[in-house]
């Protein structure tokens, strides 16, 4: 443990700083005495009976089964009910006395436990998040060998005395303290029921990883395919509490179904801000999630080092991929606009790829044509890039009216041959490669001659800088435009304005001169 002092006039004040643990050490705190069943029939597997208090109701029976469930889920441990032959058993008890709960801990030379689990305020039909579904899970880890992350009673009272900053319920099910003591969670007073990040681990050091759980392609969150219900999510008022473990397959993370700006974080151990909840998902350690989908706020998306496919929604999001072939999705006209652009953080062509075909197939086209401007037909791009910042930007006309449709910003030249359209040439541009690379913004090259341009608002130009929305500051950019009829459109500014159309001359718009 870490100690500071410091001299506050003739008093020396001592604070303790509580050290971080990793998973691993977080998880061997959790297992520290050695308590674990064994395989005591010698058959290679450890297999449990369990046995239910007729007091349960219905659906508490169900609870408790889910809860066993998601302990067999992550590790090599088989629950049947009422068994023999088996290597170990636990009787879940019902005390209709109390909240709380108490179980015992398995060794060597005994392996028939009791777990009781309290039910005097609890519903007859617990849901994932409440006291019920967190005090079987709870309990039902001590029965497997799983001890309180400290030795908690008159030694430990309170978080303050803890042994480690992760000793809170967003790290393990098994703490007593909320997740709010440690920085970055906040469940709003939901409880996780299944096991957590260092619970996985510490099970998986006494019985080793269960990889035939959904070791195929598999959603968790909206549109989940799991079979588990706190791994679902079915309409927005839903809360997930979880942590992700999985056997393996190509997967995803759904949370398109919320509105809430969210922090969706693919990399293992890590933890992500959820339909208006803190830290409240995480994915476990060794578990790879290939896929992240976000929702209708400004989500900020965090690839792995795989192949992610990035889908951010709608909303003005920020996407990186991190290492690996990525791919950022756009299947709807409105996941990235000019009011409201994505900005991909960190593209790599010839490495990266983004995913057009969507939008193209809703608007009926199949190609693209990469052009320098606009010139009002259906599905040019307008492909830009300046090297001096690293800020590059796409832009697609899909009606044909000379005004981008879809806008995504991005650090990092785009290329042609880096966009998926979806049509038999992949990527699929209508016209022949002629080397023509993205080309600076400072830098505009003439347009064609018969091009009737529109600058600042309702403009046509493709070029964010020479483009004006509702809530735009001053412009500043000068035309170099020698043919077609063309327009200085500045009448989305409510400031009295000096426009002058003569050549070489300067206006004041948008605001004081």
């Amino acid at each position: 443990m870490k100690v500071t002092a410091s001299l506050a006039g003739s008093q020396i004040e001592i604070s303790a700083v509580k050290p971080s643990f990793t998973t691993d050490e977080a998880a061997a705190q959790l297992v520290r005495g050695g308590f674990r069943h064994y395989d005591r029939n010698g058959d290679g597997k450890i297999d449990l009976s369990f046995t239910m208090d007729e007091r349960f109701s219905a659906q508490q029976k169900v609870s408790v089964r889910m809860a066993l469930q998601a302990w067999s889920d992550v590790t090599n441990i088989n629950f049947k009910e009422n068994a023999s032959g088996v290597d170990g058993s636990i009787s879940i008890l019902a005390n209709p006395e109390g909240n709380g709960g108490v179980a015992g801990l398995p060794n060597k030379y005994y392996g028939d436990l009791t777990a009781t689990i309290g039910i005097k305020n609890a519903s007859d039909a617990p849901r994932p998040g409440d006291n019920f579904s967190i005090t079987a899970i709870h309990e039902l880890g001590h029965a497997l060998g799983l001890e309180h992350p400290a030795d908690y009673g008159k030694s430990v009272p309170d978080y303050e005395s803890t042994a480690y900053v992760q000793d809170t319920k967003a790290n393990s099910v098994m703490s007593y303290w909320s997740e709010t003591k440690q920085a970055g969670h906040n469940f709003k007073w939901r409880q996780p029921s299944a096991p957590m990040k260092d619970d996985i681990a510490a099970m998986q050091k006494l019985y080793g990883a269960n990889l035939d759980t959904r070791n195929t392609d598999t959603t968790y969150g909206f549109n989940s395919n799991t079979d588990r219900e706190h791994l679902s999510l079915n309409s927005p008022g839903d809360v997930p509490v979880f942590t992700v473990w999985d056997g393996g397959g190509n997967d995803t993370l759904d949370f398109s179904g919320f509105r809430q700006n969210q922090l969706i974080n693919l990399n293992a151990e890590a933890f992500s801000d959820v339909g208006g909840l803190r830290g409240n998902v995480a994915i476990a350690k060794g578990v790879g999630v290939e896929n992240g989908i976000g929702g209708a706020g400004d989500d900020v998306m965090i690839g792995n080092q795989m192949g992610n496919r990035i889908k951010g929604g709608v909303g003005a999001d920020k996407l990186t991929g991190g290492g690996g072939e990525d791919v950022f999705v756009y299947d709807e006209i409105d996941e990235s606009t000019l009011k409201w652009p994505d900005e991909i953080l960190d593209f790599t062509s010839g490495t990266d790829k983004i995913d057009l075909s969507g939008v193209l197939k809703k608007s009926n086209l199949n190609n693209l044509d990469a052009v320098e401007r606009f010139t009002g037909r259906p599905g040019e791009i307008i492909l830009s890039h300046n090297p001096a910042t690293g800020q590059g930007s796409l832009s697609l006309d899909l009606t044909g009216n000379g005004i981008a449709d879809v806008f995504i910003k991005s650090r990092g030249v785009v290329r042609r041959g880096d966009l998926l359209t979806g049509g038999r040439s992949n990527p699929a541009v209508s016209k022949p490669e002629t080397g023509l690379e993205p080309q600076p913004e400072s830098k505009p090259k003439p347009k064609p001659d018969n091009a009737n341009t529109v600058y600042g608002f309702n403009s046509n130009t493709g070029n964010p800088a020479m483009s004006l929305v509702p809530g735009s500051g001053a412009p500043r950019f000068t035309v170099r435009d020698s043919h077609g009829y063309d327009t200085l459109d500045f009448s989305g500014f409510k400031h009295d304005q000096r426009i002058d159309l003569r050549a070489g001359a300067a206006s004041s718009v948008g605001g004081p001169a």
